[in-house]
């Protein structure tokens, strides 16, 4: 499902800059005949940029927000959540493995005695 997801956003991403290759060259065309000044042809360019990037900005906040809902969700664990886990999991081995330690301690003592 990600994988599809992830097709469908570059695929979208490609357009977006074939899309603007395309503007620029009929802006530069534009601009050859004479029916822009190479100033006004730039601005134009450089708007449509900066509209893009803002939406594609928004896209990406969108997209962000709408994989963490589809997370909590499913209540698919966090990456964070596994980790934070895992370091739970390697501190209680670390004292299950101190308390056996003192345990065959303890019991080599009494044998001793």
């Amino acid at each position: 499902m990600i994988d599809l997801f992830k097709k469908g956003l570059f695929t979208g991403l490609g357009l977006v800059i074939v899309t603007a290759e395309e503007i620029e060259k009929k802006i530069h065309t534009l601009v050859d005949k004479g029916k822009l000044s190479a100033e006004e042809g730039e601005n134009i360019i450089k708007e449509f940029l900066q509209k893009s990037e803002a939406q594609q900005n928004q896209v990406q906040e969108w997209i962000n927000k709408s994989l963490n809902s589809a997370m909590e969700s499913f209540d698919i664990a966090r990456k964070e959540n596994v980790e934070d886990l895992e370091a739970r999991v390697s501190s209680l081995e670390d004292r299950v493995s101190a308390l056996e330690t003192l345990r065959l301690e303890d019991d080599k003592k009494r044998t001793d005695i």
